[in-house]
């Protein structure tokens, strides 16, 4: 799966370039403060993410080569309680980004108002975390997702988890939806990894997911 992803890095890279800050208009402050108060909830949404695809692998993995179609159902039930999962961490964390982009930008536009400069302090506040650690971060995240979701559908089919990967998707997509905002060309540079991680599949699905949002 790191070689299907590394396939999707590369083919994605024109619009990579394009993921940048977003112009805040009447100070570049806010546009750093927003990017910054991300990193902590990406960092710990993988963090969550890993836990369950790694649950997802050994289930994966301890299944035969071919299972029956009387295992496959237990399995799928076992399978489907992580997809559950992963996909409350992705709202929960969707949420968390969207009160933090609401506050930091509520305190910018007081000292604005007030006329006053951000603290020294405050330089050291945050993760230090750019338009490209962003990026970075949430096509680790995607990695994770999506790279998944191939693996249990190779072995297993999509059938009997459909209706688990679409909220999941749907989740994914409001998450990167919001991002988008502070990166511009995030939302496409996303489109791009999944539908080479997943085909046709992953682009149809994700367009469903960004058309539901």
């Amino acid at each position: 799966m790191k070689s299907i992803f590394v396939a999707g890095l590369l083919m994605a890279t024109s619009v990579f370039s394009a993921a940048v800050p977003v112009a805040v208009v009447g100070s570049a402050v806010p546009e750093k403060r927003q990017l910054e108060s991300q990193g902590s909830i990406l960092d710990n949404l993988l963090q969550q993410i890993v836990v369950q695809t790694t649950q997802i692998n050994a289930t994966r993995d301890a299944a035969g080569e071919n299972p029956s179609v009387l295992e496959i159902p237990g399995i799928a039930d076992k399978i489907n309680t992580n997809f559950a999962a992963m996909t409350e961490a992705l709202k929960q964390a969707a949420t968390k980004s969207d009160s933090a982009r609401k506050s930091t930008r509520a305190i910018v536009v007081a000292r604005q108002d007030n006329s006053t400069s951000p603290a020294d302090g405050d330089a050291e506040d945050g993760d230090k975390c750019d338009a490209a650690c962003i990026t970075e971060k949430v096509l680790a995240i995607v990695q994770e997702v999506a790279s998944t979701i191939r693996s249990v559908i190779e072995k297993f089919g999509l059938a009997p988890f459909l209706l688990r990967i679409n909220p999941l998707l749907l989740a994914l997509s409001a998450l990167v939806i919001g991002l988008d905002v502070l990166v511009s060309g995030l939302l496409l540079t996303v489109t791009a990894v999944v539908n080479v991680i997943l085909g046709g599949l992953g682009l149809s699905l994700l367009a469903l997911g960004f058309a539901a949002v």
